[in-house]
């Protein structure tokens, strides 16, 4: 389904509806205390719709941040596991500093409302976490997929099988592949100067009985030539009810990414998307500013601490100055803690940071584990140099050089680039000249849909990333 111009798979939307589901039911249950003469939750659970709802809308936000809803959190329960137990602690935490101000302030008993909001939070967890063990244990239901037929027999429909087998086992199941070729079009007979087919003969094709045989909710056509394509068939599918849908789109709505090495110019203009005019321009400025400037007030005793760190380790200046390629080609000098030895390229050829890489100082490990690293950047978003949102900035000699070698490389400069983005989030730290590609398939669906929905979900999803160094060098 898609949100705001932003594809959401159906069951994480479903998962996320659930659990806001319980949670506002369960704060309406503790509510109900107030008419018991002997219960102790009501007075302090006696919410107002509205702050019922913020409440709700919190409690998401923070499970989005730490990635309970992530696909892999789906389908592996230790995941999910370790990130439910995470966003519950930060819950608690937020939930008794908000007690701690609001109740100590007002001299009621402030170890009495912890006491109580801790059942409260204690109860959700057990119900959420015994519905979650339900939904695990029935993932692998037939019932619950989307049935997918595959129409085609190259590349692109090897890739597509491939993912329906891997990633895109959770929600959707494999259910046979089909010939772009197989068409049993009905002979026309005349009426007239009209051919026209007769009404029983066009109710029944090759590929209308297949996808019925196969019980198929979804046809994805993956093809490398659409010439000669049985287009008549598969407009009785969609009469039948079964959506069809071509390779590229269903790349962009299921995995987050766009298959830029199957992509034309044609599909480039044609597709919706990539909408980039003066308003969204404007709102997307508005918001890096305000939002910088919110993270340098925020982020002010960290700056300190690390930037004495720094110092302290190893001599050369605290801040890492360095020129990257921006919006239009644009060359600017992005700001980085230092966290290499000032000699890292002292032969003067620039090179990818990899494992374990030795001109990484000690300091520079941990910053550049927590991303630390990352925050002077801050500046030049305030700058307009940047985006807090968007493509990771590259350096001059590689853009040159990926240009070259990958597709549409280019577009990605359409954008200002960002100090977080959607192939951060997805993808780890990458090295090769496949991790190029693979980062600019995810920064291709961001260039595509970018607006500030899908900035916040970014931003929140960093947290995740953050939290658990996914990616770090």
């Amino acid at each position: 389904m898609r949100l705001f111009g932003h594809y959401v798979a159906r069951p994480v939307a479903a998962v996320a509806a659930l659990d806001a589901i319980l949670f506002l039911g369960l704060l309406h249950l503790f509510s109900l205390g107030k008419y018991c003469s002997s219960c102790y939750v009501g007075a302090f659970l006696d919410l107002k719709p509205l702050e019922s709802l913020t409440l709700t809308a919190i409690f998401l936000v923070i499970s989005i941040s730490v990635g309970v809803y992530n696909r892999d959190a789906l389908q592996d329960f230790r995941t999910f596991l370790k990130r439910y137990l995470l966003a519950w602690h930060l819950i608690l935490l937020s939930a008794v500093a908000v007690v701690a101000v609001t109740k100590a302030t007002a001299h009621l008993p402030f170890g009495w409302y912890v006491g109580i909001l801790t059942i409260a939070i204690a109860t959700f967890m057990a119900i959420q976490f015994g519905v979650r063990a339900l939904l695990f244990s029935g993932r692998n239901t037939e019932l619950l997929k989307k049935r997918v037929l595959v129409m085609g027999d190259g590349p692109a429909a090897e890739a597509v099988v491939a993912y329906l087998n891997g990633a895109g086992g959770s929600h959707l199941a494999f259910a046979g592949c089909a010939s772009p070729r197989q068409s049993s079009r009905p002979s026309p007979s005349t009426s007239g100067n009209l051919a026209v087919a007769h009404a029983e003969e066009r109710r029944s094709t090759v590929l209308t009985d297949l996808a019925e045989t196969a019980r198929a909710d979804m046809v994805v056509v993956a093809v490398e030539d659409k010439r000669g394509l049985a287009v008549d068939e598969l407009l009785e599918c969609k009469f039948r009810g079964v959506e069809v849908v071509d390779a590229l789109t269903f790349w962009e709505r299921e995995a987050g990414e766009i298959d830029f090495a199957r992509t034309g110019e044609g599909w480039l203009v044609f597709t919706d998307g990539f909408v980039l005019d003066a308003r969204k321009r404007a709102v997307k400025r508005a918001f890096d500013f305000l939002v910088s400037l919110a993270f340098l007030i925020l982020f002010l005793p960290v700056i300190l601490v690390v930037a004495l760190a720094v110092k302290l380790e190893s001599p050369g200046p605290v801040i890492y100055r360095q020129e990257r390629v921006g919006r239009d080609g644009k060359v600017f000098e992005v700001w980085k803690f230092r966290s290499m030895r000032t000699d890292a390229e002292s032969d003067g050829v620039p090179r990818w940071a990899a494992v374990a890489d030795d001109r990484i100082t000690r300091v520079g490990r941990i910053i550049r584990k927590l991303r630390l690293d990352e925050i002077p950047q801050i500046v030049n978003v305030l700058r307009g140099e940047m985006s807090f949102v968007g493509p990771r900035p590259e350096r001059a000699y590689f853009t040159e050089q990926l240009c070259k070698q990958i597709p549409h490389y280019d577009l990605r400069h359409k954008v200002k680039p960002g100090i977080t983005g959607w192939a951060q989030v997805n993808f780890p730290y990458g090295e090769t000249l496949e991790d190029s590609k693979r980062k600019l398939a995810y920064d291709l669906y961001y260039v595509k849909n970018c607006d500030l929905v899908l900035d916040l979900a970014i931003i929140a999803q960093t947290v995740r990333v953050v939290l658990f160094a996914h990616g770090a060098r």
